[in-house]
């Protein structure tokens, strides 16, 4: 297996670093939740204009390591803007930097893996690239616990996650040699396999930017609920990733609000990251099914943690808190794996084989904009309403999404066929 997966690793435990970091270092600078809600905003726009833009350049550049060594840069150089640069403004353009160094190696490492490697090597490197991005998230927040434990500061942890970043430039410079031949990301859409590892690590796919057609195919998917499986697909997913923002958008605000130290917040996003790769071990061999089911109960599971965070948030206070998360943390962060992975691998196979181009655009134009959106309501709504509010909220969306496929797939018969993925 080549070496090179490694970075995947780094790429885990720098990107989790970043994002622990930049609400804390908001927050040490007197920011507020607005201020961490445009900080998500910011990260997550960035995000989808990079998914954009190095993917058009990764069509028409013949080159692979030289963008993976410029996002190795990147990756060292964001924490150290965020530290350096003065204010909340620092802190944000530092994390938004982040977010394009995310991007070039969601896009550049997926296609490594069919310009490089041999066709039966394929599944395995998938697989294992995705289990070394969930343990290097796990590995970032262990970095952050160990540093906060010994007294260091939350820039010292954001400037030693610069390390991290820094590693991958010896190891993309030995590991990788430019591929003989390299492929249009359009690729993807012909390995199941790898199409589903690259929505999972990065859920946004632009083979383009979105034009009329795509704006078409939304219109076109939302005036076809209930009946077309890729409406509900995309729905579903965009309620799924408008939840996930809304919850963590101002969780660390809460948890500091609440008296929780820097070390105990580390602590509990440390256990968050432990059990979703616990989780992601445990239930490989189930993932390599597609079956609705599997989802629907992921949600369910996780709508329950946001539950629980939401009737905790209105009677706990002070320290409880700490307790009260990681039982939230604990269904929040093992259904998430099964959620995202089943959801992609259910996406695959029903993505029309003359319209996937088109459907693909559809269906990630959909999803950064719940993104953004959820990242854009979270800070002023728990202004207004509350945190509870947020939780419950963030909650009833997920329950929405579980009730949709529920429906969907028990009024076929049969439910839908499964297939092997990862």
């Amino acid at each position: 297996m080549d070496r090179w997966l490694y970075t995947w690793l780094l790429v885990g435990a720098a990107g989790f670093a970043l994002a622990l970091a930049s609400p804390l270092l908001i927050l040490e600078r007197g920011g507020g939740l607005i201020d961490v809600s445009i900080s998500e905003s910011v990260y997550t726009a960035s995000i989808a204009t990079g998914s954009l833009v190095w993917g058009r350049l990764a069509d028409l550049a013949p080159y692979r390591r030289r963008f993976l060594l410029a996002g190795s840069a990147m990756l060292a150089i964001s924490p150290l803007v965020m530290v350096v640069a003065p204010g909340v403004a620092g802190v944000i353009t530092g994390y938004a930097l982040g977010a394009q160094a995310y991007a070039i190696f969601a896009t550049f490492l997926n296609l490594l893996v069919v310009e490089a490697m041999e066709k039966s090597s394929w599944s395995e490197a998938v697989r294992k690239g995705f289990q070394y991005l969930v343990v290097g998230q796990a590995a970032g927040a262990a970095l952050g616990v160990a540093l906060s434990y010994s007294g260091v500061s939350i820039s010292g942890y954001a400037l030693a996650s610069t390390a991290i970043g820094a590693i991958c430039v010896p190891l993309l410079t030995f590991t990788v040699k430019e591929p003989p031949m390299t492929m249009e990301r359009r690729s993807l859409l012909m390995v199941r396999n790898l199409f589903v590892s690259r929505l999972s690590s990065l859920p946004l796919l632009f083979l383009r930017i979105p034009r009329s057609l795509e704006l078409k195919v939304i219109s076109k998917t939302v005036r076809r609920l209930p009946e077309s499986e890729l409406a509900i697909l995309t729905v579903s997913n965009a309620l799924f990733y408008l939840s996930m923002k809304l919850f963590y958008t101002v969780y660390i605000p809460f948890e500091k609000g609440a008296g929780l130290s820097d070390l105990q917040v580390l602590v509990t996003y440390l256990y968050a990251a432990l059990v979703n790769a616990t989780a992601t071990a445990m239930l490989a061999g189930e993932l390599r099914r597609a079956d609705y089911r599997l989802a629907s109960r992921g949600i369910g599971i996780r709508a329950l943690g946001m539950l629980a965070a939401a009737a905790f948030s209105l009677y706990v206070v002070g320290r409880e808190v700490f307790y009260t998360t990681l039982f939230s943390f604990t269904l929040i962060s093992f259904a998430y794996t099964i959620i995202v992975v089943v959801l992609n691998s259910l996406l695959y196979r029903v993505l029309p084989p003359g319209r996937r181009g088109s459907s693909l655009g559809a269906y990630s134009t959909v999803g950064s904009l719940s993104l953004l959106v959820g990242s854009m309501v979270s800070g002023p709504l728990a202004e207004i309403a509350g945190y509870p509010t947020v939780y419950f909220f963030s909650a009833a969306l997920l329950l929405l999404a579980g009730a949709m496929i529920e429906h969907y797939y028990r009024a076929r018969s049969g439910g839908a066929e499964e297939f092997e993925v990862l």
